[in-house]
């Protein structure tokens, strides 16, 4: 029994694991969202993929099973999490949303932007739009620390090279350009990523 048990941990395991390569190509299949920015949240919400959360839920995006998911029968998972209120970090217990893949994780989170942040629909183009748009949504913002944009800009040139190829420094420009001309980005947001150009060597001012 307990080897039968160990089986089924390892197998799930197993069936969880993603790469980013992976959870990209994915997402570029689903209208609707930025695949690139959606693999940078996803990869900060589940430790790239290696979060408690991901593993025995495949839930990419830490999205929460609020009272009408549960009473539906829908599949669920509880464990604590932590948010930021005020300032300062607290811990909650919390529901959260379970699915049996990836592809329906992104089905599911895909509804969840559109009916949510419709800002990030209209943004979906350019990366930097979108993640400024996670921070307008219908009901507030996606996460509860002020830090979100900076954490979603400092993975986006973590795994550029990786996921956007050779080109990456000129496509995450391109990007970016694109995100301020559309007036989606607060000066903070602005600074946040022109400080990290400069530090791969490119000076916007």
């Amino acid at each position: 029994m307990v080897v039968f048990a160990v089986l089924i941990l390892f197998s799930r395991t197993l069936a969880s694991a993603v790469t980013a390569e992976e959870f990209y190509a994915k997402a570029k299949q689903i209208r609707n969202i930025n695949a690139f920015a959606v693999t940078c949240q996803s990869a900060h919400e589940t430790g790239f993929w290696t979060s408690f959360l991901w593993k025995n839920a495949m839930n990419g995006a830490g999205i929460k099973a609020d009272k009408k998911w549960r009473a539906s029968g829908r599949p669920h998972i509880f464990k604590r999490s932590t948010e930021s209120v005020g300032g300062k970090i607290i811990y909650r217990k919390s529901y959260f949303r379970a699915y049996s893949s990836l592809d329906e994780f992104l089905d599911d989170y895909r509804m969840k932007i559109t009916r949510d942040y419709p800002l990030a629909v209209k943004h979906s183009g350019t990366a930097w739009g979108y993640f400024a748009s996670l921070q307008r949504g219908r009901l507030g913002s996606w996460a509860t620390t002020k830090k979100y944009f900076e954490y979603m800009t400092s993975i986006a040139f973590q795994l550029a090279p990786k996921l956007l190829g050779p080109n990456w420094k000129a496509e995450l420009l391109e990007d970016y350009r694109k995100a301020k001309s559309l007036g989606i980005l607060s000066k903070k947001e602005i600074a946040l990523i022109e400080k990290k150009f400069l530090n791969i060597g490119i000076r916007l001012k």
